[in-house]
């Protein structure tokens, strides 16, 4: 017990000792932090860094050296030109006016042309048009006109062969062939045997010239006059 209270004020004294120490090199800190320059920014402020001195500045990159522009030739002075030059020069002036005349005309010309091309393909198609309209207003004429000579020639094939020779014999002649074409043969005999002989030979001709007409073997014309 006598030990430990003897030990008590080494203990005391050495902390104070130590203390000292550490107060001593605080004060010592804080006296060189004060020797240093002020380096702080301003408040509120942005100073940009400090720019380098021309001695600390890199050394910049050769530059290129600038490339050699083209001199414009001088406009020549008509007061130096000879009145050949100056002619030559009005001459040149007169053609290339003409030329320039000439080429606006083509393009008018050829805005024309290709107006009235279309207007003649709409002319054509127009054309093409009526042309089969009315090839299918002739086929309708032409059918409707057989259907109407069929019911002909069926009132004559009903008749006696005597009474329709009669009256055949005062009808046109195409009109007569136009009937014995659609006529059966068994009825036209009759008839054509009935039939003045003059008459009915000129018939006969018409038929057989028809008829080879047809094959494509056009033979000389036949007369209608009777013999």
């Amino acid at each position: 017990m006598r030990r430990q209270l003897r030990l008590i004020p080494v203990l005391v004294i050495a902390a104070v000792a130590l203390l000292g120490i550490k107060v001593s090199d605080l004060w010592l800190a804080v006296e060189a932090q004060a020797a240093l320059p002020d380096i702080s920014p301003q408040a509120g402020g942005n100073d940009p860094a400090p720019k380098p001195t021309p001695t600390e500045a890199a050394p910049s990159a050769k530059t290129a050296p600038p490339v050699p522009q083209a001199k414009a030739e001088p406009t020549p002075d008509p007061m130096m030109m000879s009145p050949s030059e100056i002619d030559t020069l009005q001459k040149l002036a007169e053609r290339r006016q003409a030329l320039e005349r000439r080429a606006q005309e083509l393009a008018e010309q050829e805005v024309l042309l290709k107006a009235a091309s279309q207007r003649l393909d709409e002319k054509l198609a127009s054309l093409k048009t009526l042309e089969k309209d009315l090839g299918a207003t002739a086929a309708k004429q032409d059918a409707a006109d057989d259907e109407r000579m069929k019911s002909v020639v069926k009132i004559y094939e009903t008749m006696k062969p005597h009474d329709a020779a009669r009256i055949l014999e005062q009808l046109d002649m195409a009109v007569v062939l136009n009937v014995f074409e659609r006529m059966k043969e068994a009825k036209a005999a009759p008839i054509l045997a009935a039939m003045d002989a003059a008459k009915a030979k000129t018939v006969t001709a018409g038929l057989a010239q028809r008829r080879q007409q047809r094959a494509g073997n056009a033979p000389q014309q036949v007369s209608a006059q009777p013999q």
